[in-house]
């Protein structure tokens, strides 16, 4: 009786099940790298921080203050992957992370209090340089299997995540290699209007739900 069942399965309902199991595939995929990536933010985060506290590096706090709100915004996404991520809550820790920054640089520019340099500080801006493209870019790949523009957004937001790193390398690079200590300042300048926008992109585009056609 079994076997008459399965015989009556048209190609449209075989294939139907393909791409149930194929979409259940990709998104186990995107929950390991949202994982992944909450994991790598928290590593950037504590290491950022550590340094911070050797060398009083405003660039450096500034990119672990983003770090640690990308972790928890990856954690959300873990979680919510077949729902919109996007809330509120990590909208304002952005902004909050890009005020910070704002207030570090000035601040350090303004009273002339130039911080320590740090080798460390290269190497974490390289490896994550090497590390956020390679995940952003899978993740957007799975996204537009998977046609979910909040997931897409969640890849772009963390592919865009390497152009902080940029920033960083170069403004370690300036302070430790140059000597021009006023680098560092300059870059959590820089790193505000980055961190700002994706604030308020989130809340521009929170609650949407629309489907990736390319």
């Amino acid at each position: 009786m079994h076997q008459v069942r399965c015989s009556l399965r048209t190609p449209r309902d075989l294939r139907e099940g393909v791409l149930t199991e194929d979409r259940e595939i990709w998104i186990r995929h995107f929950f390991y790298l949202a994982i992944f990536a909450g994991t790598f933010h928290s590593f950037q985060f504590l290491a950022s921080v550590l340094l911070w506290a050797g060398t009083n590096s405003a660039a450096l706090l500034s990119y672990g203050l983003d770090a640690v709100v990308s972790a928890a915004a990856a954690l959300v996404l873990a979680a919510r992957i077949q729902r919109d991520w996007r809330n509120k809550f990590v909208a304002y820790g952005y902004i909050a992370a890009a005020a910070a920054s704002l207030y570090l640089g000035a601040s350090i520019l303004w009273l002339r209090r130039w911080p320590k340099t740090s080798a460390l500080g290269i190497g974490v801006a390289a490896i994550s340089m090497l590390v956020i493209p390679i995940a952003g870019s899978y993740m957007k790949t799975l996204a537009v299997e998977l046609r979910s523009q909040a997931l897409k957004s969640a890849a772009i937001f963390t592919f865009a995540n390497s152009y902080l790193s940029l920033v960083l390398l170069i403004a370690m690079l300036m302070s430790y290699a140059m000597n021009l200590r006023w680098g560092d300042p300059i870059g959590a300048l820089v790193m505000f209007p980055f961190i700002a926008q994706k604030g308020i992109q989130i809340l521009i585009e929170e609650g949407k739900h629309e489907y990736v056609e390319d």
